[in-house]
């Protein structure tokens, strides 16, 4: 009797044990999994880079070359561009970095012009201490310039902007420009806001001539570019291959490198997208936290009421929990701030309506927010490119109503891009 009330134990243990062994292994497949829906079909895209090493390098053998890029500038191995380029037998003379740095680690703004870099054997310069006429003048040595950054899609990520001025200084050269293009990680949202009025533009946040999100890679950019500023640059872009705009970022099959520190993961490159605008009222958008753009909040903002409010608003491809954070560094800096987290959903939304909608409820809802202002422009004005994103918001305008005031330059903008897509 003792010896079967022994085995019947035995063999409880050991299911028990065999349903510990299934779940732990369970618990591992859904850590790997991401923390949301985004579908993953990888298509293996080669950027432009993986192009122009196998199929056009050797034609540059020899020849110097003025680089742009930052970490981004990788293959699908991770490998830098520079070694890459030098290994063909193109002499990397010089690199410029854009905003964040060669390594992409920097928060603050980087005020020196130039630095010796012993890892890439280069100097480094930087492209926000050069003034227009300097990179010309920098590029006298060059034969080519070649471009390859890892752009976001948006007139205020600072990179489009580079590139512009890039394009500005080498216009009625003899340089040939190269851009080796790489995917619009939000192409998939088409196009969205308002275009650039030319009084709010700016060196950085709003150079580039086109709506807030414009749906085009970095060499449909430079093709727009030339094309409708009449600039003569003997510009040459090299195309990637197996890239369809509507992709997701996974879809491609490349690294999510983080085009810049704040921008750790693809789901906030797309959240991002979304919530950018608000750095023009005086909230928090999670700088200096584990999770940037995702969550929001300030230290007069009850989670609980903000995140059952901000649920309320109809914004189907997005979740709000109430959180509370301490920033290390920017708005709020250690404070104890109420707020939200944001979670993507997946699907297609509008950028802009988000940022609208949000902004909107703040300010109507909470005594102490308020416009964000530099200088004499309100910081909102030079992120969108206009005013009128705020006034409509100020009059109490629907997004709708705001939409249809920005649409006929839209459709305009639409008509004169198509002459330039690649994809």
């Amino acid at each position: 009797m003792k010896s079967k009330i022994i085995e019947k134990h035995g063999t409880l243990i050991r299911i028990l044990i065999f349903l510990t062994i299934i779940s732990f292994f369970s618990c591992l497949s859904c850590a790997s999994k991401a923390d949301y829906y985004l579908p993953v079909t990888p298509s293996y895209v080669k950027t432009g880079l993986e192009v122009f090493l196998k199929k056009h390098a050797k034609k540059y053998r020899g020849k110097n070359c003025l680089l742009i890029t930052n970490h981004s500038g990788v293959n699908r191995d991770l490998q830098s561009n520079i070694n890459l380029l030098r290994e063909k037998g193109i002499i990397v003379y010089m690199v410029m970095a854009p905003e964040h740095g060669i390594y992409g680690y920097e928060n603050e703004y980087d005020k020196r012009l130039y630095n010796g870099d012993d890892m890439h054997g280069a100097v480094i310069y930087n492209l926000h201490k050069l003034e227009q006429g300097q990179v010309r003048f920098l590029a006298g040595k060059a034969d080519i310039v070649i471009f390859d950054i890892q752009d976001m899609g948006m007139r205020c990520y600072t990179y489009v902007s580079d590139l512009k001025f890039i394009m500005d200084d080498l216009h009625d050269t003899d340089k040939e420009l190269i851009v080796l293009d790489r995917p619009d990680p939000i192409g998939y949202l088409g196009i969205d806001g308002a275009m650039l009025d030319n009084k709010f533009f700016t060196r950085f946040v709003s150079s580039f001539p086109a709506p807030f999100i414009y749906n085009m890679t970095m060499g449909e950019a430079a093709l727009y570019y030339r094309g409708e500023t009449g600039k003569k640059i003997k510009l040459r872009v090299i195309p990637m291959q197996g890239y369809d705009r509507r992709m997701f970022y996974h879809n491609t099959g490349l690294p999510w490198i983080p085009p810049s520190p704040n921008l750790p993961t693809y789901e906030s490159a797309i959240i991002y997208s979304a919530m950018v605008l608000m750095e023009g009222i005086n909230i928090s958008l999670g700088r200096g936290t584990t999770k940037p753009f995702q969550y929001i909040g300030a230290p007069w903002i009850d989670a609980v009421a903000f995140c059952r409010d901000l649920n309320g608003l109809g914004l189907k491809n997005f979740r709000f929990r109430p959180i509370y954070f301490e920033p290390t560094f920017s708005k709020y800096r250690g404070q104890k701030c109420g707020g939200a987290h944001i979670l993507y959903t997946g699907g297609v939304f509008s950028p802009t309506e988000v940022s609208y909608k949000i902004i909107q409820y703040i300010l109507k809802n909470y005594r102490y927010a308020r416009w964000e202002k530099h200088k004499v422009w309100y910081s909102v004005d030079t992120l969108a490119g206009t005013d009128t994103f705020r006034t409509s918001v100020n009059e109490g305008k629907s997004f709708g109503e705001f939409q249809a005031s920005i649409k006929k330059r839209q459709k305009k903008f639409l008509k004169k891009r198509k002459k330039y897509t690649l994809y």
